[in-house]
């Protein structure tokens, strides 16, 4: 069954074409990234999915509703963004900030309730941000709040999770960190993730399928292996690539001119 469905969707702003008329299907319980280089408009898709952005054309459903025909809280009761850039108010404790996923579930004007604050210290536990909960979110470290971040979206227990370069500004070992909880996540609670990446290495060996996107079009849809390996990934980036396995795992490698 599709989790999200993507019909003949297009993004227009004034005469630029964001988004080309883009279809896909993306399979509940799976990990599917889009990959592309600068302006390939990788953002406007995702951010379409996720209910911030209006498509020009086409149709996005999540379990098979329109989430034009869904208001605001339900909408936010079935997918979750993690965006590139979030807003991180200081003055607010990591606990009261993850909290925040379950504005859908009670309203703006009345507190959490029990249940509200079982699924946020369940969330704190799984992201390893129990010994954090009190802290105020500006001491956290950039991994830490990544993370933090990560658990606001899972505190809102919607089906799919969208995330725009959630590895941005991270180091090398808060990177692989995050996408193992991700992806432990994934296979553990059958959550849906649609993620935009640049590191095309760490999207081939975390995303169970890639989507290469070109000026706006899907130039290749395919299982992460097979997008890694093909011809038309070099061609896109406009650029030499070499693949080398590691232990296993496919490294994309860029050949200088």
């Amino acid at each position: 069954m599709s989790s999200v469905e993507i019909r003949g969707l297009s993004v227009r702003v004034g005469a630029k074409t964001l988004v080309d008329d883009v279809t896909l299907d993306i399979e509940a319980g799976t990990w599917c990234t889009i990959i592309g280089p600068n302006g390939a408009g990788k953002t406007s898709l995702v951010e379409v999915v996720a209910g911030i952005r209006t498509a020009s054309d086409g149709s996005v459903a999540i379990s098979g509703r329109s989430i034009d025909k869904m208001s605001e809280r339900e909408r936010a009761r079935s997918v979750a963004l993690v965006p590139q850039h979030p807003i991180v108010p200081s003055g607010m404790s990591v606990f009261d900030y993850v909290a925040l996923g379950r504005t859908a579930y009670h309203g703006l004007f009345r507190s959490a309730g029990v249940n509200d604050r079982r699924v946020v210290e369940s969330v704190l536990e799984r992201l390893y941000l129990g010994e954090f909960r009190e802290r105020d979110v500006a001491t956290l470290s950039g991994g830490e709040r990544q993370r933090m971040v990560l658990g606001r979206a899972l505190a809102q227990s919607t089906t799919v999770i969208v995330l725009d370069e959630p590895i941005t500004g991270l180091d090398l070992r808060h990177q692989m960190e995050l996408l193992e909880l991700l992806k432990k996540e994934v296979l553990e609670c059958g959550l849906t993730l649609v993620a935009t990446l640049h590191d095309l290495t760490l999207a081939g060996q975390f995303a169970d399928r890639l989507v290469l996107l070109d000026h706006g079009a899907v130039v290749l849809d395919d299982d992460s292996a097979s997008v890694v390996r093909s011809e038309e990934l070099a061609q896109t980036y406009g650029m030499k690539l070499r693949v080398v396995d590691v232990d296993g795992s496919d490294v994309v490698v860029p050949v200088r001119r």
